[in-house]
C-alpha cells in the first residue's frame, strides 16, 4: 500500500480539496452571480487562450532549447503553468479595499481557472501517455467532449451534495457538535465521489462550498458557523503551506535540470499572454456591461496573474515515464513561481497605490442590516416566528 501511495495521491486527495472548498465557501455569492458572465469569460475563454498562446510561443522557440519537446508535452506544460493563484494579490486588495468589481473578477477567475486547468490537465496527461505520434484529430475532439462532460458532471454532483448538506444541517440542529463535521465532511465526499466516477472533483467541491453557504448560515448557530469558518481557513492555509514547503525544498534539490532559454521564454510568455488576454477579453466584456472595467483595473488584473500552489502541485504529479523532461519542467515552474510571487506579488501593493485604483465606497447599513449584525440568527428567527404566530392568532 505504501508503494502505491504517490505524490499525486497526496496532492489530489488531501491537499487540493481543502484549498478548493475554502475558495468556494468564502467567495461573495451575490457579487459572483452578478458578474458570472464576465468571470466565466476570463476563467474559461481566458484560460484556454493563455494555454494556446503560451504553448505557441514556447513551441516557436523550440530550436533554441536543450530539450526537444513534442507539442503535446508543451501543451500540457502550458496548461498547468496557466493556473493562477493570486493569494498575495487578494490580501492586498482586502487591505486597501479595492472596488468590489475588481476584487470579484480576480477572485472568481482564479477559482474557476483552477477548475478548468485541472480538468484539461487530466485530459492532456492521458494524451501525453499515448504519445504525440499516435494522436489523431478524433483524440482532440474527444478531449473537448470529455471536458464538457466532466465539468457538467462535477457541477451536478456538487448540487446534489448541496441539498444533502442543507437537509443534514437542518435535521442536526439539536446536535451542534455534529454540524461543523457535516459542513466539512460532506463537501469532501462530493469531491471523492466525483473523482471515483471520473468527473471533476474540484468543480463538485467548489459548487458545494459556494452554494451551501446560504443554507448552513440559517441552519447553524453562531458557534458552529464560527467553527466552520476558522477551521476551514486554517486547514486551507496549512495545505497551501505544505505545498510551498515542498516548493522550497525542491528549490535546493539536486535533481534540477536547467534550460535557461526555456525558462526565460516561459516567464515572458506567461506575463505577455496574461496581459493580452485580459485586454482582449475585457474589451469583449465591456461591450455588454453596464459597469465598465477600467484600464487601471485591467492593468492590475494582468499584473496579478501569479502562479503558486496549484501550479507547482500539478507539475510535480507529471509522469516522468511519459514525459522525460519532467525535471526541466519542474525547474522552470519553480522559476515562474519565484518571479511572479516574489517580484509581482511584492510590487502589486505600490502599483495599486501608484495607479490610484478605485477603492470600495463605504455603504451606509440599513436598519435591518444593523439589527442582523447585533442579533444572532437563531434569536432573530425565533422573534420573527413568534411575531408571525401572534399576527395569525389575532
Amino acid at each position: 500500500l505504501a508503494n502505491r501511495f504517490t505524490l499525486s495521491d497526496l496532492f489530489f486527495l488531501y491537499l487540493l480539496p481543502p484549498i478548493a472548498l475554502d475558495a468556494g465557501y468564502f467567495l461573495p455569492n451575490n457579487a459572483f452571480f452578478l458578474n458570472i458572465g464576465t468571470i466565466l469569460l476570463y476563467a474559461v475563454v481566458g484560460t484556454i487562450f493563455n494555454i494556446i498562446t503560451i504553448a505557441g510561443i514556447i513551441y516557436a522557440f523550440l530550436p533554441l532549447y536543450q530539450w526537444s519537446l513534442p507539442f503535446i508535452d508543451i501543451l500540457l506544460f502550458s496548461t498547468l503553468i496557466s493556473a493562477v493563484d493570486p493569494v498575495a494579490v487578494l490580501s492586498v486588495f482586502e487591505e486597501i479595499h479595492v472596488n468590489q468589481l475588481l476584487y470579484i473578477c480576480v477572485f472568481g477567475e482564479s477559482l474557476l481557472n483552477d477548475a478548468v486547468t485541472i480538468v484539461l490537465y487530466h485530459s492532456l496527461s492521458s494524451m501525453a501517455k499515448i504519445g504525440s505520434e499516435n494522436l489523431i484529430r478524433e483524440d482532440f475532439i474527444h478531449a473537448l467532449i470529455n471536458f464538457a462532460m466532466v465539468s457538467t458532471g462535477g457541477i451536478l454532483i456538487g448540487l446534489v451534495w448541496v441539498c444533502i448538506t442543507a437537509f443534514a444541517t437542518k435535521w442536526s440542529y439539536d446536535v451542534p457538535i455534529l454540524q461543523p463535521l457535516v459542513c466539512l465532511f460532506f463537501p469532501y465526499l462530493s469531491y471523492l465521489i466525483s473523482e471515483s466516477v471520473h468527473m471533476s472533483g474540484i468543480l463538485a467541491i467548489v459548487t458545494c462550498g459556494l452554494l451551501m453557504k446560504p443554507y448552513i448560515s440559517g441552519n447553524l448557530n453562531d458557534k458552529a458557523l464560527t467553527t466552520v469558518k476558522y477551521f476551514l481557513k486554517t486547514l486551507s492555509s496549512c495545505c497551501e503551506a505544505i505545498i510551498f514547503v515542498f516548493l522550497g525544498l525542491s528549490t535546493f534539490s539536486k535533481h534540477h535540470t536547467w534550460d535557461l532559454m526555456f525558462a526565460l521564454v516561459t516567464v515572458l510568455a506567461c506575463i505577455f499572454c496574461r496581459f493580452i488576454g485580459v485586454i482582449i477579453l475585457t474589451w469583449l466584456a465591456n461591450r455588454k456591461r453596464v459597469q465598465k472595467i477600467g484600464l487601471m483595473d485591467q492593468v492590475i488584473m494582468g499584473y496579478g496573474g501569479l502562479r503558486g500552489a496549484i501550479c507547482y502541485g500539478l507539475v510535480m504529479t507529471l509522469d516522468k515515464d511519459a514525459i522525460p523532461a519532467k525535471d526541466m519542467l519542474v525547474s522552470t515552474t519553480v522559476v515562474v513561481i519565484v518571479v511572479t510571487v516574489f517580484f509581482q506579488g511584492t510590487t502589486i501593493k505600490p502599483l495599486v497605490r501608484l495607479l490610484k485604483v478605485k477603492t470600495q465606497e463605504p455603504q451606509q447599513k440599513t436598519v435591518t442590516q444593523q439589527v442582523l449584525t447585533h442579533v444572532s440568527k437563531p434569536k432573530m428567527y425565533r422573534f420573527v416566528g413568534t411575531t408571525i404566530c401572534n399576527i395569525h392568532l389575532q
